[in-house]
C-alpha cells in the first residue's frame, strides 16, 4: 500500500475519532439544553392555562438555570430569560428571548444558562413568557449560596 494512501486513511480515521469524542462529551457532561436532568423548581408562575417554572440543577461549582413553559391548550409566544449574578466570582448580566410553540398538555424548555459559583454568589432570575394573547407569566427568584 502506498504511503500517501495510508496517511489519508489515518487522516479520515482521525478526523471521525475528533468528531465522535465531541458529540460523546456533549451528550454526557449535561451541558446539553434539551437533556432532562434532576431539576428543582425554585419558581412557579400561571396565567391561565400558561404556566411559567424556573428550574436549578447544581453541577459542581455550577448552577443550570432552566426556564420552562407548559399548557393545557395550544398556545404560542415569546420568553425572556433575565439573570443577574454577582459576588466573589465575578457579574453577570444575561437577557435572553426566545419564541415558543406549545401543544396543549406539554411543557418545553425555553432559555438555559449555566454559571459558576462560589460562596457568597447571588443571582436573581426573572422569567416572562407572553402568549400570543398578551397576558404574561412572570416567575422571578432570588438564589444566595
Amino acid at each position: 500500500m502506498p504511503a500517501c494512501m495510508i496517511r489519508r486513511m489515518s487522516m479520515r480515521f482521525l478526523s471521525a475519532a475528533i468528531v465522535l469524542s465531541g458529540w460523546l462529551v456533549m451528550f454526557q457532561s449535561g451541558s446539553f439544553a434539551g437533556e432532562v436532568q434532576d431539576m428543582d423548581v425554585i419558581a412557579r408562575a400561571a396565567s391561565g392555562p400558561l404556566a411559567c417554572e424556573i428550574r436549578k440543577a447544581v453541577i459542581g461549582e455550577a448552577v443550570q438555570l432552566t426556564g420552562v413553559v407548559s399548557s393545557s391548550v395550544a398556545l404560542s409566544g415569546q420568553a425572556r430569560f433575565l439573570l443577574s449574578k454577582s459576588g466573589p466570582s465575578g457579574a453577570s448580566n444575561i437577557n435572553q428571548g426566545n419564541a415558543f410553540d406549545l401543544v396543549g398538555g406539554t411543557e418545553t424548555y425555553v432559555s438555559h444558562v449555566t454559571l459558576n459559583l462560589r460562596h457568597e454568589d447571588r443571582i436573581v432570575i426573572e422569567f416572562i413568557a407572553t402568549p400570543k394573547d398578551g397576558v404574561d407569566c412572570h416567575a422571578t427568584a432570588n438564589l444566595e449560596f
